[in-house]
Parts: C-alpha cells; sequence; structure tokens
C-alpha cells in the first residue's frame, strides 16, 4: 500500500445503502464517537495502551491478517516487542489526532460502509489497513474504549504500520500542527490586517530602499575612514552598536541600500531626510540621495520582482488579503506590494541584527541587554511570519523572491 496520507482518506460511494448495511455503520459511527470523547478526557493513554507481551503474543496470533501469514511476534524477543508495541501506539495516537481534524463525517461513513459491506460479503480479506484499523477500534465485542484502542495499537504491531507507513504518521503530524497554525491565525486575521494597515501608512522608503547583510557594508563604504566604517554616512552613529544603542534602535535605523544609486544609509535617517521641508522646493521640488544627486522622488519606483505581483494575483490567500485590505483598509495593490518588500525588508535586519548578538557572544562581548534584545527580536521574527502568513507564502517562494528584491537595483563596488 502507498504511503500517501491521500489514500488514508475514503472514496465517495453514490448508492444509497441498505438498511442492514446502515444500520451496522450507525454503530460503528457511534463507537468511534465515544472512542474519540475518551481520548478526548484521558490525556495520558500512552502509558495505558501496550498492554504486556503475553497480551500482544496472543493478539498476534489469534488475529492473522491472513491464513498463509505467521505472527510477526514469532521473530522478536520479549523487549523487541515492548519497543514496537511503544512505537505502535505513537503512530496510532498521531494518526486519529490527525484524523480528527482531517477526516469528515461523511468521509467516515464512506469508509465504514465499504467496510461493512465487504464484511457482510465475507470479503473481510479485502478490508484495507485503514479500514481494518478503523473496525477493530469500533468492534462491538469489545466491551470498553480502552479495550477498543489497545486493539488498535496490537494490530499497527502486527501489520508494523509503525514503520512500513512510518511517513503517513510524520505527514499526519505536519498537517496537525498546519491546521492547528492556520486556525491560530485566522483567529488573529484582524489584528494582522490592522498591523499591515499601519505599515502601510507609516511606510516612507520601503519601496525604492532594502535592508542589506552587514557582510555587505564595508566593501561599499571605502572611501569612509576606517573608524567610520560600519557606521551610517548621516548621523555616524554604528549601526551595531549593542552597547550604546537599544536592540529597538538599531533595527529602526538599520542599513537601507537605495536601489536608484546603491548608497547605504540608515534607515532612520534616510526616513528623516525625505520628511524634511525642503530648501529652495521650487527649483529643487524632488529630493536626491543624501550622498550623491541621484534623484530618489519624482522618479519610477524600482520594478518589484515578477513573481511578487503573480502571487498576489494568483495564490488565493494572498487574494483573500488584497481583497480584504482593498475593501475593509482602502489599499490599493501597489501599496500592499510595498507592505510585503517593507516586510522583507525588515526580516532581514531582524535575522542580521540576532546573528549579530550570537557573534559578539561568541567574542565574549556577551552583555546583559543581549537577553532583552534577542527576546525583542525573536518577537519580532514571529510577528513577521504571521504577517507571511497572511500573504499566502509558503515553501521556499518567499525566501526566493526576499532575495531577489534585496539584490535588485543599482550595487556599488567603489
Amino acid at each position: 500500500m502507498s504511503a500517501e496520507l491521500g489514500e488514508w482518506i475514503p472514496q465517495a460511494r453514490n448508492a444509497p445503502a441498505s438498511t442492514a448495511v446502515y444500520q451496522l455503520v450507525r454503530l460503528r459511527m457511534r463507537n468511534l464517537r465515544v472512542l474519540r470523547q475518551f481520548r478526548q478526557e484521558h490525556q495520558n493513554l500512552e502509558a495505558t495502551l501496550v498492554g504486556t507481551v503475553g497480551n500482544l503474543r496472543k493478539f498476534d496470533k489469534q488475529h492473522l491478517p491472513g491464513p498463509s501469514q505467521s505472527p510477526r511476534s514469532v521473530a522478536l524477543s520479549d523487549d523487541e516487542i515492548m519497543e514496537e508495541a511503544a512505537r505502535a501506539q505513537n503512530w496510532l495516537l498521531k494518526l486519529l489526532s490527525c484524523h480528527d481534524r482531517l477526516l469528515s463525517r461523511e468521509g467516515e461513513i464512506r469508509m465504514f460502509r465499504c467496510a461493512v459491506e465487504k464484511e457482510i460479503a465475507g470479503q473481510r480479506e479485502k478490508w484495507s489497513e485503514m479500514e481494518r484499523l478503523y473496525m477493530a477500534l469500533t468492534d462491538n465485542e469489545l466491551t470498553s474504549p480502552q479495550t477498543k484502542l489497545e486493539a488498535g495499537c496490537a494490530l499497527v504491531f502486527q501489520l508494523n504500520l509503525a514503520e512500513r507507513l512510518r511517513d503517513v504518521s510524520e505527514r499526519a503530524a505536519i498537517k496537525t500542527e498546519q491546521i492547528q497554525y492556520a486556525a491560530s491565525m485566522k483567529a488573529e486575521a484582524s489584528q494582522i490586517y490592522e498591523t499591515i494597515n499601519m505599515r502601510a501608512q507609516s511606510m516612507i522608503i520601503d519601496h525604492f530602499a532594502c535592508a542589506v547583510p552587514l557582510a555587505n557594508i564595508a566593501r561599499t563604504q571605502t572611501s569612509i575612514t576606517d573608524e567610520n566604517a560600519g557606521c551610517c554616512v548621516i548621523c555616524q552613529n554604528s549601526y551595531t552598536a549593542l552597547s550604546a544603542f537599544s536592540v529597538p534602535d538599531l533595527l529602526s535605523d538599520y542599513p537601507v541600500r537605495i536601489k536608484h544609486c546603491g548608497h547605504i544609509v540608515g534607515k532612520a535617517c534616510l526616513e528623516e531626510w525625505m520628511i524634511t521641508p525642503k530648501i529652495e522646493e521650487a527649483k529643487y521640488p524632488y529630493r536626491t540621495c543624501p550622498m550623491c544627486r541621484v534623484k530618489i522622488e519624482g522618479v519610477e519606483a524600482p520594478k518589484m520582482p515578477d513573481g511578487l505581483l503573480k502571487h498576489l494575483k494568483t495564490d488565493q490567500r494572498a487574494m483573500e488579503t488584497v481583497r480584504e485590505m482593498y475593501y475593509g483598509w482602502d489599499l490599493e495593490l501597489t501599496e500592499c506590494l510595498d507592505v510585503v518588500v517593507g516586510t522583507m525588508s525588515e526580516e532581514i535586519a531582524a535575522e542580521q541584527l540576532l546573528a549579530e548578538i550570537a557573534r559578539e557572544r561568541l567574542q565574549g562581548k556577551d552583555n546583559i541587554l543581549f537577553k532583552t534584545g534577542e527576546d525583542y527580536l525573536r518577537a519580532k521574527a514571529e510577528t513577521l511570519k504571521k504577517q507571511r502568513w497572511i500573504w499566502g507564502f509558503r515553501g521556499g517562494i518567499w525566501s526566493q523572491l526576499r532575495d531577489e528584491w534585496m539584490n535588485s537595483g543599482v550595487v556599488r563596488d567603489d
């Protein structure tokens, strides 16, 4: 049997069931509901389901999958049986937890109907492994939920499902975590939307400047004296002065590269430059880079990555967020794009500052404020992760687009 999790989801059957089949399916569904309730009320089942070696050997001999097969327990020592039984138990409980969330009531009914019809026709040997497992878990001859779960564990042990279908359990656990995370994100969605709107209203330079790795700064500031290397050219403050400035201050003035000309300056200083009243505005209506005469205002914004626009127009969750921000917060698509690249830039800055703290610790420069700074940056990273999720980014596409945006525009080598 394939190890794909999807093959453990029963397919639809359209023809109506007979009355006898319907009644047996109802009984199985009732037993499954009682079993689920029992599991919810008993959180420490791991210590009670394995049973004794003798019981496992007895079950293994009495309930062989086919007449030509020999008991699995024959080839195992007592210690090996208990070890394998514990694995079977963990595999089963993880799978059931996942099925609680993934398997709909209609899916359960279809599964039991298929299994019951085979049983009535005397074709138990045609049961799938999933059908065999759930028929054991809902066996009406077993008097309690505890004994039903013990039978399920024994069957998983007998069929060696924990090893043969190991990836099913792993995928089940991953899928369960994804569902739980999605549920928590939906509950927080309104707060995340508000955070996105606040970012959109406060953005000044994110559409034409992006954070860069700290290692990139030295080679782009060769005209600055060595003692000022790694400092903002406007305020002369070090980008990594962890002992002199708080981490929030360092994050707000993290170095960004202006894409129009390639010069690197502190973000807070560049933002201040952009909102400072102009001198002789009639003669000089547009601002230029603080370090050169290249215009950074009144010119076409740097091109966004093609994949980013495509993502916002095709990914279901991204489209839902774009619609919500448009109708609920009056944000245009271009503003949504600016918010996303602003999130990318802030994430780069947070990661770089975390790495800088770790580097200074290795050099013996630990500071009592480092822990506070790390906590702040990790909380910031979690907030940015939630924003990334609300825009529908999964897998490596985010990192790919982030790197593309970070490296786009003019890059100076002088």
